[in-house]
Formats: structure tokens, sequence, C-alpha cells
């Protein structure tokens, strides 16, 4: 472990959404060289807090080199701290990235769910699909439709009318208004 100062990512303001787990639209706020070996949980809680102008109820940091589905771990107690701390000093550039999760969302309840879908395809659920190409060389064929609808007549005498507008036109009578101006001068 070396040094006693941990650069942190803090990603807030985002949303949580499962299948595929992901993170939206999140802020982050990089923050470098704090000094988190002389800080308890509660402490570092409330330095996170002011830092976003927010309450971080529920915390998470994720592994290094590992997606959110495997890396992502709770931050909610002293021991979970330790094992963050741990995990931030882990290599020579102390980094690790936390993220707040303002909708109280069952984020280790949707990864697990994830697993299971991943597990029970027996396939990595990020590899490309095929069968979700669409192509368009695929035939349908339909049935004939035999069936003659009969409409009912129309009795109404304002509807039954087919043009409203006169047989003569507006253009008509203009032109005729013109032909008869030019004849009288």
């Amino acid at each position: 472990m070396s040094g006693d100062s941990l650069n942190i990512d803090v990603y807030h303001k985002g949303v949580f959404s499962p299948n595929p787990f992901v993170y939206f639209h999140p802020h982050k706020l990089p923050v470098t060289r704090l000094d988190v070996r002389n800080m308890d949980f509660k402490e570092f809680k409330t330095y996170l807090q002011k830092l976003i102008n927010n309450r971080c109820r529920d915390m998470y940091y994720c592994l290094k080199n590992r997606s959110l589905v495997d890396g992502l771990r709770e931050l909610r107690d002293e021991n979970d701290y330790v094992t963050f701390l741990d995990a931030g000093f882990d290599d020579d550039d102390n980094q690790i990235s936390i993220y707040i999760d303002d909708y109280h969302e069952p984020l280790l309840d949707w990864i697990k769910e994830e697993k299971a879908e991943e597990w029970d395809s027996g396939t990595d659920i990020y590899e490309d699909d095929v069968d979700s190409v669409l192509s368009d060389d695929l035939s349908v064929d339909h049935e004939a439709d035999d069936e003659d609808i009969q409409w009912p007549e129309l009795i109404d005498p304002f509807l039954s009318h087919k043009n409203l507008i006169p047989e003569t036109s507006i253009e008509d009578e203009a032109v005729d208004k013109v032909k008869t101006s030019y004849s009288r001068s």
C-alpha cells in the first residue's frame, strides 16, 4: 500500500437501471489525493455529503477493472469502509469509484437477477445476439380473407352530398368577373 491519499471518482445524481444493469446520466466529481486513512466511515460519509450537497443514503463502490455487475459493492458501515480502503489502495494508482444511489433501489438484488439470467442462458449476456438482428429475407404467408364486408347505406341527407362546393369554383367566378369588367370598359 502506497501513500495515505486516495483518488476517488464520485458518481451521483444518476439513475440505476436493471437489465442491463447500468448507471444513467451521472454527474462525476473527481477527488484527488483525499487523505482517507485519518477518516472513519462517518467522517467520510459526511465529507461526501458536503461534496455533492446531498445526503448519501446508499453508497456503493466498484472494484477496479470490473463491470458494475461484477464489481459493485455496498458501502454502509465501518467494515465495508475498511474493505473499500483496501480495494482503493490495492495498486499504485490509488484510484476507485463511488456511486451514490438517491432512489434507494435494490441494486444488489438486480445484480443477482442479472447474473441468474446470464447463468440460465448459458452464454455471456453482453455478446452480440445474432437472432436480434432483423432480416429481410424472411417470408410470411397470409391466408386469403374471404369475408365480404357489407357497409350500411348512408341515409343522412347532409352527409350523403359528395361535394359541398358548387360545380363552378371560386376561380371560375373570379374569371367571369374580370371578363365582365373588361367588356364594360
